[in-house]
């Protein structure tokens, strides 16, 4: 029996919830287009986090197929004065998440369809494959991808730029904090922590995500009233936000805008550089990426519209420079704490001991190399036998690889030694009671966990990628390519356990490199000056 067309999806929708989106979206678009009179269309979505908007630019002409059971209705928001245009707005309401939609917001990894016999067959070779596809997209990056600075001209004397309105002054100063998602990340908690700096500094916080997500980590936004989220990622289209944020500024006296890997905010920065002259911008950037140089490459593309970059390692101040000639406004800013007496554990690891715990702590991602992980993990459990150890382990971490590293511990026998905890485990726990921390990466920044495991007693073996060797003696580096990386890992732990003057001068070396990057500025030392600053601006 077919649907009535006039049927409503009511029964199966949570009114409260509903009429919460709603608004949201309502509020997006009031800002968006002042002028105008508002038509809304809303459907019953079947994604959980897009909206899927669409603009039309006049009345909307309807047809049997709008008229589907998941149409909700429609709402009229008149501009309030004759003489205006029309916009006619079509959105799809997100539905409520399914019951472990929240908890695994990606897919189940799987291998190139072509290669999965090749992955069954021997895990390696897959992930030697994949280390030469990574390698050649490395060599080529500088071909395929540009890394020439947009032009930014200031114009002609001939023609004076247009006068521009200033902001509304009533309002407080405010920042606008660009996420890539609220979700767990290096980039995200550095993000997080900007938000309380902001707030610390007397700045109002407006914060956005360019990529639709659940959004898991919104909860820990300080519970503030100077604190809004705006689900941009939900509502709007990016082509739309330049214009967005123009307003957002005018109407909320934005002085500031810090981007942490948001690319629709990169791109609206020459829009924002004609119509709110006044907004400072910085951005944050944390990994150099093999495939087309990741975030600090658009950072160094945009660098004309960008007052200040901050960068979390040596090795990117090297990068803006060689590749873009950026040197004046690079502002190195460490991801730690001010510590005025630093005090390192000693290695909780003894030569020759009789029980070995190694830990990882990562998202099961490619770039963390779960797959070569569990290699390690296979051929330290056949060392361990050969040498009368007592081997565990510990795996923390969620995402798309989750599944298939159970696979491999169950196939390779190791699920009685390795136990898979999640991404909320105690973290600080678990580094006091381990010896190794493995991190055989396929690219890093500077790995937060490095620094927790030396505060620990916990020693890191690293691959030697991104800025790693800034903190990790070059005696702990690994070899990149897979089948190296797991013959060094087992050298490395070899030498650990069998030369007592070996650990004793990792111990020396780690804790040195530690204590140098601890004397640079950290984030909030540089940051903090850039966010008082717009925290006084009122001109």
């Amino acid at each position: 029996m077919s649907v009535p067309a006039s049927a409503r999806p009511v029964a199966d929708t949570d009114v409260k919830r509903l009429e919460r989106e709603e608004a949201e979206a309502i509020a997006i678009y009031r800002c968006l287009f002042p002028d105008d009179d508002l038509d809304f269309t809303f459907w019953q979505g079947k994604d959980p986090v897009w909206g899927a908007p669409l603009v039309v630019n006049d009345r909307m002409t309807f047809h049997p197929h709008h008229l589907r059971p998941e149409y909700l209705g429609r709402l009229r928001l008149p501009a309030g004065h004759a003489g205006v245009g029309m916009r006619s707005i079509n959105l799809s309401v997100p539905r409520a998440p399914l019951p472990g939609e929240t908890a695994n917001i990606e897919a189940p990894w799987q291998p190139v369809r072509r290669l999965r016999a090749l992955f069954r067959m021997w895990p390696m070779a897959y992930e030697h494959l994949r280390y030469q596809v990574e390698m050649r997209r490395r060599r080529l990056r500088r071909k395929r991808h540009s890394h020439q600075s947009l032009p930014s001209s200031d114009g002609s004397p001939a023609l004076p730029p247009l006068a521009v309105s200033g902001p509304d002054i009533a309002q407080r100063p405010a920042i606008l904090i660009g996420f890539h998602w609220l979700e767990v990340g290096g980039a995200e908690k550095l993000a997080f922590d900007c938000v309380n700096w902001a707030l610390t500094a007397g700045l109002r916080v407006i914060v956005v995500a360019s990529v639709p997500s659940f959004q898991r980590l919104a909860d820990r936004l300080p519970d503030h009233p100077d604190i809004q989220f705006i689900r941009l990622d939900r509502y709007l289209a990016h082509e739309l936000w330049p214009q967005y944020i123009e307003r957002l500024a005018h109407a909320e006296n934005i002085r500031l805008i810090h981007i942490h890997h948001c690319v629709p905010l990169y791109a609206a920065l020459a829009h924002l550089r004609v119509t709110t002259p006044w907004i400072k911008v910085v951005d944050s950037t944390h990994i150099v990426e093999n495939a087309d140089g990741g975030y600090p490459r658009v950072s160094g593309v945009w660098t004309n519209y960008i007052d200040h970059h901050h960068v979390i390692s040596r090795e990117l101040v090297d990068y803006y420079r060689n590749n873009f000639y950026i040197m004046h406004n690079i502002h190195l800013g460490r991801m730690l704490e001010r510590i005025e007496e630093i005090t390192l554990p000693d290695l909780n690891m003894s030569a020759g001991q009789k029980h070995l715990h190694v830990a990882f702590i990562g998202r099961m991602h490619y770039q963390k190399r779960p797959v070569v992980l569990v290699e390690t993990l296979r051929a330290l459990s056949r060392w361990a036998k050969r040498n009368g150890i007592e081997l565990t382990a510990t795996i923390v971490g969620e995402g798309a690889f989750a599944d298939t590293v159970s696979m491999l511990l169950k196939r390779y026998n190791l699920t009685q030694q390795v136990a898979q905890e999640p991404a909320n485990s105690d973290i600080p726990a678990l580094l006091r009671k381990s010896d190794i921390l493995l991190l055989p990466s396929n690219n890093e920044g500077l790995a937060l966990v490095c620094y927790e495991a030396i505060q620990h007693g916990c020693i890191p073996i690293s691959t030697n990628v991104g800025a790693q060797a800034e903190l990790i003696p070059p005696e702990l580096l690994l070899s990149l390519e897979p089948f190296s990386a797991v013959k060094s890992s087992v050298s490395v732990v070899d030498n650990l356990w069998r030369e007592k003057e070996f650990l004793v001068r990792q111990q020396a070396e780690l804790h040195e490199r530690f204590r140098k990057i601890a004397a640079d500025p950290t984030a909030e030392e540089v940051l903090m000056p850039i966010y008082r600053a717009a925290a006084e601006s009122q001109s």
